[in-house]
């Protein structure tokens, strides 16, 4: 108990201090020359204890923040600016992973009122379908997912798409064949459905342990642009655009202004 209100006294403290940094205009000479890409799951007020899940109030707080303090780009902007080496201070790009409904319904309308977009990267199987992951099972949740209606109504208003593989499987334990199936067949499919080629791709889970060497060279095999982790850190010049870092927001932030200070005091490091 002693540790837990330890460590809540700790968040508190760096969220009161990322006010004072960010409201006084202090954070301007803070910034390095880095962007910040900031990973989603679930935004529904049904779920508020689950760890993946934001509330509607909750995530538009950070929006609002995001919009306020950064200067919000799309995921293939990000891409062109690591291309052509342009600056990427105070460049932060939101994403959101496996394709929930209410990603489409409720989160997208929030990013488009503050003029933001965003990338959902969709687990192509799961979109249309009544699966129920294995994560929401074990906490009694019915899992609710887009359609490709959705996935293609988001595509038209201007948000990225990208993919998660077929089946959301653990890329770290599964053979080189499973691998370029759930890979490659993910790509594909989201091809066929948006008759455009995304080749924007992130890992499930996004762990170090679920990402390997041979999972890296089926992805230069296929020629996609990007790969996303979600272990944490930032995104500097010269990174490989098939190597990204990417930062979960959890319920670890206390609030906008606490993920705000572990960003600009450099405190946002991969695990």
């Amino acid at each position: 108990m002693l540790d837990k209100l330890l460590s809540w006294a700790a968040r508190r403290s760096k969220a009161v201090a990322g006010w004072i940094i960010f409201r006084s205009g202090l954070y301007r000479h803070l910034r390095r020359d880095e962007a910040i890409i900031v990973l989603f799951h679930r935004v529904n007020d049904a779920y508020q204890n689950d760890s993946l899940t934001y509330t509607k109030r909750q995530f538009e707080d950070f929006v609002r923040f995001f919009g306020r303090f950064f200067d919000v780009i799309s995921l293939t902007e990000l891409l062109r600016r690591l291309e052509s080496g342009s600056e990427l201070r105070g460049r932060l790009v939101v994403t959101f992973d496996d394709g929930y409904l209410r990603n489409a319904t409720v989160a997208a309308p929030i990013l488009e009122r503050y003029g933001q977009r965003c990338c959902f990267f969709v687990t192509t199987e799961f979109i249309g379908s009544d699966h129920v992951a294995w994560w929401d099972a074990k906490n009694k949740i019915q899992s609710q997912w887009m359609t490709w209606d959705h996935v293609r109504s988001l595509r038209a208003a201007g948000h990225d798409i990208g993919s998660h593989t077929l089946t959301h499987p653990d890329l770290g334990v599964i053979s080189a064949d499973d691998a370029r199936r759930e890979i490659g067949g993910g790509s594909l499919r989201l091809d066929a459905e948006l008759g455009e080629h995304s080749g924007l791709f992130a890992y499930p889970f996004g762990g170090r342990k679920n990402m390997s060497a041979m999972n890296q060279s089926v992805i230069n095999e296929l020629g996609l642009r990007c790969s996303l982790s979600a272990y944490g850190g930032t995104v500097r010049p010269g990174d490989d655009a098939l190597r990204l870092k990417r930062t979960t927001i959890s319920g670890w932030f206390l609030s906008p202004y606490q993920f705000g200070f572990e960003f600009v005091t450099g405190r946002l490091k991969s695990e």
